[in-house]
């Protein structure tokens, strides 16, 4: 086993025991408060255990989502023919997303009643082009599976 490899073993099982002994107090902060307890008193009974849960799946968020950006950029750096490929799927993308935000409208809309302050052509411009986008990617990936099994009876 790498060494990088027993030092995510580790922080891994060390996440998990922290995650369990928060459910044990929590549980155990639970199990005691009697069921015809009103609300207000649960609540500041629960409070504090319910923060550091809270608190602390916060922190996981923050854990996974540095992790999920840190790693393919490293994998990226270490591997640049890899890097290629990816950066050529960027590309494709790109362009999808560029070519979504021409097809997207940003004309006022006429809605009787409605008050609020989303009306705006930016706004419009921006939905509509998130539409576009996942319409044109839906075709793309609908065409690239037709591709696939086509081009399998051809060879």
């Amino acid at each position: 086993m790498s060494n990088i490899s027993k030092i995510t073993s580790v922080l891994l099982y060390v996440l998990m025991a922290i995650s369990v002994v928060l459910l044990i107090m929590f549980y155990k902060v639970t199990a005691d408060i009697p069921a015809e307890t009103d609300f207000d008193t649960q609540i500041e009974i629960y409070g504090g255990v319910l923060d550091l849960i809270l608190s602390w799946s916060f922190v996981l968020l923050i854990l996974a989502a540095v992790a999920a950006v840190v790693f393919p950029l490293v994998r990226m750096f270490t591997r640049p023919k890899e890097a290629v490929k990816a950066l050529m799927s960027f590309a494709v993308v790109a362009v999808f997303v560029v070519i979504a935000y021409v097809l997207a409208n940003d004309t006022i809309l006429e809605l009787p009643g409605y008050t609020g302050k989303d009306n705006v052509p930016g706004t419009l411009k921006f939905a509509g082009t998130m539409l576009w986008t996942t319409y044109l990617l839906f075709v793309g990936a609908i065409a690239s599976i037709f591709y696939v099994e086509i081009s399998k009876i051809f060879k």
